[in-house]
């Protein structure tokens, strides 16, 4: 039977909360420390501050059984924890940097209470040699406090994605840990036990390795993002189709089906940051990271694709009423930072249109909440967003969209034309419909162009 670990989490944000409730639902006892004192508060009272499919839940049964407690206090953290882990945020700085302000802080403020052996570990999205600077930051706090307390640093990144998070950390693909401390890896694994199903499930490694890890993960994923919208832009100049591309190129093991649909681009609190931050940290060490520069490029143009499909469709956008479905960076998540919805209602806004959107969790957007109502608002229907509209963007594939009523959309549209930024509707036949459907990279949105081009050139 595995062993139960005191553990302090630092931080009740996206990354902390997830694995505090994670780590006591699989036995061990965690206390979770936020400095916002209101914050704590909510969570005592079982709210949770942002959705996560099943968090809820998994928090209030903790809570209820005594393994999770939560503290704004954290002396009372670190009295605790055997096990301290840092996971509060690292917001990107103007020239794409990670801020490590607050790990640091957190760092510090074990170096000038920590009475006891223990494992720090950075579980936050931070850059090659952070723990190198938080050894040296706990070290700095110790000597000036006059304390001599023996304690390991560990890296161990998160893998956890928004909409799927608690899935993810009970039932990881890999943990990785990164330090060369032979007492902190014997500590994380037998932390990390239960949710080993095999041998293989955590891997082990210098420090330096495990930091990169995470980066070098979305970087990667990213890229194979930006590669298929370009390939579906190239495929709307060609008269291909990106989901016919996309069929054949799934089916070599060697690429596989995931991360391969073309559409708005990717957005979220994780990409572009850790897409910038990698970026930055190549530049830092001389080291041109040419690639990741190409796929943040690729991501940013793609923001204006959907704006200059329906400028193509139906000309100029000023007065015009524009429809957005979803407003969220991904389906099942209320995050909408950087999200290609809030880029395209910005550029909408600024082509003179007005805008009704629909999200299913997301109900007020705080940078356009000073805009009056006949310019933007958010309804609570899809079908009430599209009265009188002149073009539909489809912009998150929620589920809740899949199941498109036209006969609606033509009798609430004025003019029936859709923008499908995610191609979730390239399956219907609207050729008998009064709609007009463009998708991404499906050969809608050029292929007059290169049917007249061919004519001419036959002609």
């Amino acid at each position: 039977m595995t062993r139960k670990i005191n553990v302090a989490v630092f931080g009740a944000g996206y990354v902390g909360l997830v694995s505090a409730a994670g780590l006591a639902a699989i036995g061990h006892n965690v206390v979770c420390v936020d400095i916002d004192a209101t914050k704590v508060s909510k969570l005592i009272d079982g709210e949770i501050p942002f959705y996560e499919p099943g968090l809820s839940e998994l928090v209030l049964k903790c809570v209820a059984n005594g393994s999770l407690r939560f503290t704004s206090l954290p002396k009372n953290a670190i009295a605790h924890g055997e096990v301290l882990i840092i996971a509060v945020g690292t917001p990107p700085l103007e020239d794409g940097t990670a801020d490590l302000s607050q790990v640091l802080s957190v760092a510090k403020t074990i170096g000038g209470q920590l009475e006891k052996y223990a494992v720090v570990v950075v579980k936050s999205t931070v850059p090659v040699g952070t723990s190198d600077l938080v050894t040296n930051e706990i070290a700095r706090a110790m000597h000036e406090k006059s304390l001599s307390v023996d304690f390991a640093v560990a890296s161990n990144p998160e893998f956890l994605k928004e909409g799927d998070a608690v899935n993810d950390f009970m039932k990881p693909d890999r943990i990785v840990v990164g330090t060369n401390d032979q007492l902190a890896i014997e500590i994380l694994r037998e932390m990390y036990q239960p949710l080993c199903l095999n041998e293989n499930t955590l891997m082990v490694m210098d420090a330096r390795s495990s930091e990169l890890c995470k980066y070098a993960s979305n970087a990667m994923l990213a890229t194979r993002i930006s590669f298929m919208n370009e390939m579906a832009n190239l495929a709307d100049c060609v008269g291909a189709d990106i989901n016919e591309v996309r069929r054949v190129m799934a089916a070599d093991p060697r690429i596989g089906a995931k991360y391969l649909n073309a559409g708005a681009g990717f957005g979220g609190s994780c990409f572009p940051k850790d897409l910038r931050a990698i970026a930055a940290m190549g530049d830092e060490h001389g080291c041109s990271l040419e690639l990741v520069a190409s796929v943040i490029s690729v991501n940013d143009a793609q923001q204006s694709v959907l704006l200059e499909k329906a400028k193509y469709s139906i000309g100029s956008l000023k007065g015009k009423r524009c429809a957005v479905w979803g407003l969220s960076f991904k389906p099942d998540t209320d995050d909408v930072r950087e999200a290609p919805a809030v880029a395209l209602i910005h550029s909408l806004i600024a082509e003179g249109a007005t805008v009704v959107a629909h999200d299913p969790l997301v109900s007020w957007l705080s940078m356009y909440s000073s805009l009056p109502t006949e310019i933007f608002s958010i309804v609570d229907s899809p079908y009430e967003a599209v009265v009188g509209a002149d073009v539909l963007f489809l912009v998150t594939e929620w589920e809740q969209f899949r199941n498109l009523d036209v006969s609606q959309l033509i009798e609430k549209m004025q003019n029936p034309v859709i923008i499908d930024g995610r191609n979730l509707w390239s399956n219907i036949d609207f050729t008998q419909t009064e709609v007009k459907y463009i998708g991404i990279g499906r050969h809608s949105f050029t292929a007059n162009k290169a049917s007249a081009s061919v004519q001419l050139r036959a002609g």
